[in-house]
């Protein structure tokens, strides 16, 4: 059984004696799954969460997918902590933020629809927060999944280091806490520093960056953040050198955007990373292919980065959907 809200709710979703029944107590963590489009590998994302060996949780599905498979995916599932919200918006920052909006616990997990969550992946995000109880997020460790289906084929996002690490000033993300597939945080950081950048990341003319830019504010914020090698989730993304380079470039506007939005406001860490940046795309060291290309899709986020920079994230106001 799934909870359904969103656009394809209708009155014979809901329960007979819906308004008269007792409030459902409050589950220890939120976790949230955005997808679109991929109705086998959001199930399987799916069943690998459910499965966990903590099990006193939401899960919530936000899917903006184009036609109805991932919802009758998702229904063959039989689970009340499955919640499932379809929306028309596009964006994967968008849907991150109606999720935390429509979550319930004071904790909330993230991870994508291509990834596969290990048995103890939730138990051990709550024992990074029971170690370090003034932490604010916690990110895991992210893994390929299986061997490449061909040879020369890369699995980005990844993070594969078993060292651990608490942070509370500025870093760069990519090189110590890791991608948006698995992380999580206290709602209190949404109150403190805003919801993602819907602007930016995968469904944006920008295509990427969102995750950067959220983890980059947070710790620029000088809220505490500690990366755990002992949360796994295995990521399920293997790319050609085609598909990797295209990637790349859209990664390099991303990061164009978030740094020198962060330079302009006086960030020398920022700064450095984008000028190390420009010095790797004059040397073609980023996997485009192409120094001509990567220049210029990373001065197209230059061009976009003041407007990132005058705008404000969106404000966290819980949302009324059940």
């Amino acid at each position: 059984m799934i909870t359904m809200t969103g656009r394809h709710m209708s009155a014979s979703n809901m329960e007979p004696n819906a308004e008269a029944r007792e409030p459902a107590p409050l589950p220890t963590l939120s976790v949230m799954i955005p997808t679109r489009n991929r109705p086998d590998k959001v199930k399987r994302a799916v069943e690998s969460i459910l499965a966990n060996s903590f099990r006193d949780f939401e899960l919530i599905v936000v899917d903006q997918s184009t036609d109805r498979s991932t919802e009758r995916a998702l229904t063959a599932i039989d689970d009340p902590r499955l919640r499932y919200i379809a929306t028309d918006t596009v964006g994967a920052a968008v849907s991150r933020n109606i999720g935390i909006r429509a979550s319930r616990a004071e904790t909330l997990v993230f991870t994508d629809d291509d990834c596969v969550c290990d048995h103890g992946w939730l138990s051990s995000i709550l024992a990074e927060y029971a170690a370090e109880p003034a932490a604010l997020g916690v990110y895991g460790r992210v893994i390929p999944y299986g061997d490449p289906p061909r040879a020369g084929m890369i699995c980005p996002c990844i993070n594969e280091s078993t060292e651990r690490l608490v942070l509370d000033s500025p870093a760069i993300p990519a090189q110590t806490v890791g991608n948006g597939n698995n992380m999580s945080f206290k709602r209190e950081i949404f109150r403190t520093v805003g919801l993602f950048m819907e602007t930016l990341g995968p469904g944006t003319p920008i295509g990427q960056g969102e995750d950067t830019e959220f983890a980059y504010r947070v710790l620029w914020s000088r809220c505490k953040l500690v990366y755990s090698p002992k949360p796994v989730v295995q990521h399920d993304k293997w790319l050609d050198e085609a598909g990797f380079a295209k990637l790349m470039k859209e990664s390099v506007r991303g990061l164009a955007v978030v740094f020198l939005s962060y330079s302009l406001r006086c960030d020398r860490l920022a700064f450095t990373q984008l000028m190390r940046t420009f010095y790797y795309l004059l040397r073609d060291r980023l996997a485009i292919g192409s120094v001509r290309a990567g220049l210029a899709y990373f001065v197209t986020g230059l061009v976009k980065a003041p407007n990132c920079r005058l705008l404000r994230p969106p404000r966290f106001e819980p949302s009324a959907v059940e």
